[in-house]
């Protein structure tokens, strides 16, 4: 049996749950009998791990508190969601092998399906469309189309000028609550699956949303730029049930969004239905993991 630390821990004593990284590592930690290193370093410094994964790797990682725990013959691995350009993890601290989200990276693995899990109770929805995202610059021609008016947009709000300057006018509220059964996104009927331009060429598994969408009992439209992610994904199989929930432009959303209130109940039952196989999926993905850490 191996030590398996997960390792989260940022500078600056940072706690917030908001970035789904920081809750894999709640996810790994539970789902691999592994240890989980976040805040309390003091806990586990004279403890020796034969394996360390890093949910993330950025400005904000605690490279200082990670060297102490690197010893020799030691596997080390970063769960990479994001095509974009890591942090120092992989330049600095070699060997790190990759555990990749998307289509070209090693070890492809849909890493996002971590955060599936079975919905909570269907509680009261208050508003309808959201959403939910960081400031991407290679999304904002999407996000200028749809985030209008009536859709809600949750950001931090040092990013509310980038969205603003891009052209959005959308009705702003805080971040999301990510407490297991209290999550914001309870309350919304619907919410807004777009992507990169990046994207659009380069397979990424399905984002966090789409999973996050499912245990918060959200209806997910899509935009048509995502058609080559769609098909290529588990949803692809249900593709011409699919095809009633994609949208080009706001005006499409808006009609889809009315629509879809005549009888919300059908359409979250629908898309309920192509998620049958999700915790299988998931189950595989976690021994595929272990496959890989145990090799």
């Amino acid at each position: 049996m191996k030590n398996i630390l997960i390792y989260g821990r940022q500078v600056s004593g940072i706690k917030s749950s908001v970035a789904v990284s920081r809750r894999n590592v709640d996810i790994l930690a539970r789902d691999l009998n592994a240890d989980r290193l976040q805040y309390d370093y003091d806990k586990l410094q004279n403890k020796e791990y034969d394996v360390i994964i890093c949910t993330y790797s950025n400005r904000y990682t605690d490279f200082a508190t990670l060297k102490k725990l690197i010893k020799p013959n030691q596997k080390r691995y970063i769960l990479r969601t994001e095509y974009e350009k890591m942090g120092s993890l992989i330049t600095e601290y070699k060997p790190f092998e990759e555990i990749c989200n998307f289509e070209g990276g090693s070890n492809f693995v849909n890493t996002n399906l971590l955060i599936a899990r079975e919905p909570n109770e269907l509680k009261a929805k208050k508003y309808d469309c959201i959403y939910y995202s960081r400031y991407r610059a290679d999304r904002m021609e999407y996000c200028k189309e749809y985030l209008q008016e009536n859709i809600y947009l949750s950001t931090h709000p040092k990013n509310h000028k980038h969205f603003f300057h891009a052209g959005c006018r959308p009705k702003l509220i805080k971040h999301i609550d990510w407490t297991e059964g209290r999550e914001t996104l309870n309350h919304f009927r619907y919410s807004l699956y777009i992507e990169d331009k990046y994207t659009h060429n380069v397979f990424n598994n399905l984002a966090n949303r789409w999973y996050e969408a499912g245990f918060c009992n959200n209806v997910m439209f899509f935009d048509a730029n995502c058609i080559n992610t769609i098909n290529k994904s588990e949803l692809g199989y249900f593709i011409e049930q699919v095809k009633d929930y994609i949208v080009s432009n706001y005006n499409e959303l808006m009609h889809k969004i009315n629509y879809c209130n005549q009888d919300f109940e059908k359409h979250l039952a629908i898309q309920k239905s192509w998620r049958i196989g999700e915790m299988l999926l998931r189950q595989q993905m976690i021994d595929k993991i272990k496959e890989i850490i145990y090799s």
